[in-house]
């Protein structure tokens, strides 16, 4: 099997953990919307967000840092440093919320609710000290077992919320099961309502422990702070840079509130285009799960500039695909997962977004001289200028009454076609790579013409309007197929000794 074919293998595993969770995640919105008052909802969606940020802080971008001291010097202890570190930090930052929670709350959407916070804490806690685990099962190609905890946990969560939000509830109060209700009566505790979303979490999240337990149980508590130096040196620059890619990411939700006089409305409707993009990042994703140790295992071979150039280009063909799948569909996909028409106002702006995904997706390919070369400082920069771009872009744009939330969709794009551009600059007097950018261009020129063309034809009758797109998605594919499909078969790279 080649190397490309092994990391479309390994890529599918991942994707399976990514896609099908976010997938099954995003179910439970619905579910949350029907049961639960507006305003506590949007606590839950606080709170997740405050993790969100969290776990970027609790790893400090030491994932990363495993993989390359792992490989680099062929040793062990990079995993027991890593492991060690996070473990120790951890205890610490969930020490400080929990036992602070009280205070900090008043912070937060959850100020009547610290325990809110204490749940979260311990959430947080055990995802970081099995972060480095799962890295490892990344690192010795074990995309099987990943997905398998992965999809696990995912599963208990939904079921829990099933079962405290909607059975036990109706349990209680004799709707059905009533050989159930007393039993019921005493475990369930209505007055805990949404902190049953957090406590399904945790104890989801506990699964980690004895199903890593392998994993778990090798690492050795060490630390010396010589060796562990250059790990943080290596790993700060990537935790900073988790920061600002957060808030390129995620940053409208917070600079609308100031952009808009009814933030709320404009947030749900351009979130809900937002949402439909994230499709798309779903095979990103379980790319960058794949590619990262992909990259690191084949930095040393002589031939891997031809071989990262040849990844770059059925990446970009893949994602032009996915998005012409779902740009060209927009009507049939928004209809599945909107409903509401009032949701459909801002689907204008989502080919935009999905253009933007797919620089980003591009800036993940680059991205890799910096971190084989051990200069992710770079990364820290690229980031944190495209992080100025979406702030000056909202403020500049958004606030232009003709352009509204379609700015935020420019500025996400142009944010990450400079970060490309300037991380392509810098990186081909590093680490030359042969992309052929120019086949790639023409590509989503084409892409880009067939999904601003197919919105020309607007039928009255919605079935037949849905069986269009679906065509003219199909001639797409087909026509990328006899271009590409018979490329994919790739010489094995062999490592030369």
């Amino acid at each position: 099997m080649s190397q490309i074919k092994k990391l479309a293998s390994q890529t599918a595993y991942y994707g399976i953990s990514s896609i099908l969770g976010r997938v099954l995640n995003f179910a439970l919105v619905p579910f949350y919307t029907r049961i639960l008052p507006e305003e506590e909802y949007g606590v839950v969606i606080h709170l997740y967000g405050i993790a969100a940020f969290l776990n970027i802080i609790y790893t400090y971008g030491l994932e990363t840092s495993f993989f390359r001291f792992t490989t680099k010097n062929k040793s062990i202890d990079a995993y027991h440093y890593t492991a060690t570190a996070i473990l120790f930090t951890s205890i610490i930052f969930s020490g400080f919320i929990y036992l602070d929670a009280a205070s900090l709350a008043n912070f937060t959407a959850a100020s009547e609710h610290p325990e809110y916070l204490q749940y979260l804490a311990a959430i947080v806690f055990i995802d970081a000290i099995v972060s480095i685990p799962f890295a490892k099962l990344r690192l010795d190609d074990r995309p099987i077992k990943f997905a398998l905890i992965r999809l696990t946990v995912i599963a208990v969560t939904i079921g829990l919320n099933l079962l405290f939000l909607l059975a036990f509830p109706a349990i209680a109060n004799g709707e059905y099961l009533s050989i159930l209700q007393p039993w019921v009566q005493k475990v369930y505790n209505p007055e805990i309502g949404i902190g049953y979303i957090f406590i399904s979490n945790l104890i989801a999240n506990s699964l980690y422990l004895p199903m890593l337990f392998k994993e778990l149980a090798q690492i050795r508590i060490r630390f010396k702070w010589s060796a562990f130096k250059p790990i943080l040196a290596y790993s700060f620059p990537i935790f900073l840079m988790g920061l600002a890619a957060m808030f390129n990411d995620q940053g409208y939700t917070i600079l609308f509130n100031f952009l808009f006089d009814d933030p709320e409305k404009e947030l749900g409707v351009y979130g809900s285009a937002f949402k439909l993009s994230v499709l798309m990042m779903l095979g990103i994703q379980a790319f960058r799960y794949a590619g990262e140790p992909f990259f690191f295992s084949h930095a040393e071979n002589k031939e891997a500039p031809s071989l990262f150039a040849k990844v770059m280009h059925y990446f970009v063909v893949f994602n032009i695909a996915i998005m012409v799948a779902i740009a060209v569909n927009i009507e049939l996909i928004a209809d599945v997962f909107l409903g509401r028409p009032g949701y459909k106002a801002a689907l204008y702006v989502l080919p935009v977004l999905l253009i933007g995904k797919l620089f980003f997706g591009v800036y993940v390919n680059l991205s890799v001289w910096f971190k084989i070369k051990d200069k992710t400082i770079y990364g820290t920069y690229f980031t944190v200028i495209g992080a100025l771009i979406t702030l000056l872009g909202h403020l500049w744009l958004v606030r232009i009454p003709s352009i509204g939330y379609f700015g935020s969709a420019i500025s996400a794009l142009v944010c990450y076609a400079v970060m490309c551009a300037l991380c392509y600059y810098k990186g081909r007097k590093i680490f030359p790579v042969p992309y052929d950018f120019k086949k790639l261009f023409l590509y989503l020129i084409i892409a880009v013409g067939v999904i601003y063309g197919s919105n020309l034809i607007s039928i009255s009758n919605a079935y037949v309007q849905y069986g269009i797109d679906l065509f003219v998605t199909a001639v797409f594919f087909v026509a990328i197929y006899l271009l590409e499909g018979r490329g994919f078969k790739y010489k094995t790279v062999e490592k030369r000794q």
